[in-house]
């Protein structure tokens, strides 16, 4: 099952070209989406190995991941990453990431920050983080502990149908997809880009996976 990682990245000339190589370790496509940037992100993309889509305009982080998005699903993978262009995701945690959907445990994985106390998060950002958490978490039925991390795995069918959804208009963008959230299998979530909101499977299955800031296993049921 091919796998390709899409990088939003505006100006990131000193870190991308070292998160391209290590994604390159696991995927067999990087797209970077270089949101017009002034310095050689583009070309310290391409000579990394990435291929480059560049916005003519800067559109932000939302645009740049809704044109991989679009991108991404011309091409034959079936699993599709994001992270960051800044080196704050360490692309050695990829295949944690991809196993729960490899296995057909999950549709969406995300990778929390917060799961482990020692999360090098300033207490001002945790915080707002915690409070937009909960109220996603709120709108989703399931707790998800950082709604505001950009380090996720998407099965193709997700997307294809959030982009389809999302071809309708506002009021339909839904996706039946379970998810799962760093140690979490979770039978309920909402991605704030995509806007989608997950249903219950029918049958909950149990996932193993590990907190991305610790490494630590645990074992939890869907609810």
């Amino acid at each position: 099952m091919g796998s390709l990682c899409i990088i939003p990245a505006f100006e990131e000339e000193a870190t991308i070209g070292q998160v391209v190589a290590g994604a390159l370790k696991h995927c067999g496509t990087i797209l970077v989406i270089d949101d017009n940037s002034r310095d050689r992100t583009a070309i310290v993309s391409r000579q990394a190995g990435a291929t480059v889509i560049r916005h003519v305009l800067r559109l932000g982080t939302g645009a740049a991941l809704s044109t991989g998005f679009r991108a991404a699903l011309k091409t034959d993978s079936e699993i599709f990453l994001t992270m960051d262009g800044d080196g704050q995701h360490d692309p050695d945690q990829i295949p944690n990431l991809t196993e729960p959907i490899l296995r057909d445990e999950a549709d969406v994985v995300v990778g929390s920050r917060l799961l482990s106390t020692s999360a090098g998060m300033p207490l001002g950002k945790r915080i707002g983080n915690s409070i937009l958490s909960a109220t996603t978490s709120l709108a989703a039925g399931t707790r998800i502990t950082d709604s505001q991390s950009g380090y996720r795995a998407y099965r193709r069918k997700v997307l294809e149908y959030a982009i389809h959804q999302d071809q309708r208009g506002p009021s339909s963008r839904r996706v039946s997809a379970p998810t799962r959230e760093g140690n979490k299998h979770q039978g309920r979530a909402q991605d704030p880009l995509l806007n989608h909101k997950a249903l219950n499977r029918a049958k909950p299955k149990t996932a193993t996976g590990r907190d991305l800031a610790s490494g630590r296993t645990a074992w939890s049921p869907t609810r």
